[in-house]
């Protein structure tokens, strides 16, 4: 199973807030946790889970997130491509 990590913008009565929902391998993760109060802080967070749980993954593992946060994030590190074991 290839790991993803969803990162959802949120309207709240004190301003927009990014919250993430991630699993792993195992379908093992976390939801709602607080990704930023900013596109650029919701990227940082994104890419460190990506690196966390999609690289450590044979299956690899994909990042679906908000336009604003995905315009910081190069197209290349969006998707990690499972390793092929012989």
């Amino acid at each position: 199973m290839r790991s993803a990590v969803f990162i959802a913008r949120r309207q709240t009565p004190a301003g927009i807030v990014y919250k993430a929902t991630v699993f792993g391998a195992s379908g093992i993760g976390y939801c709602g946790a607080h990704a930023g109060d900013t596109a650029e802080e919701a990227a940082l967070f994104a890419l460190r889970e990506m690196r966390r749980y999609a690289l450590t993954n044979p299956a690899g593992g994909d990042l679906v997130a908000p336009p604003d946060v995905l315009a910081h994030i190069p197209r290349k590190l969006r998707t990690v491509a499972g390793r092929v074991t012989p």
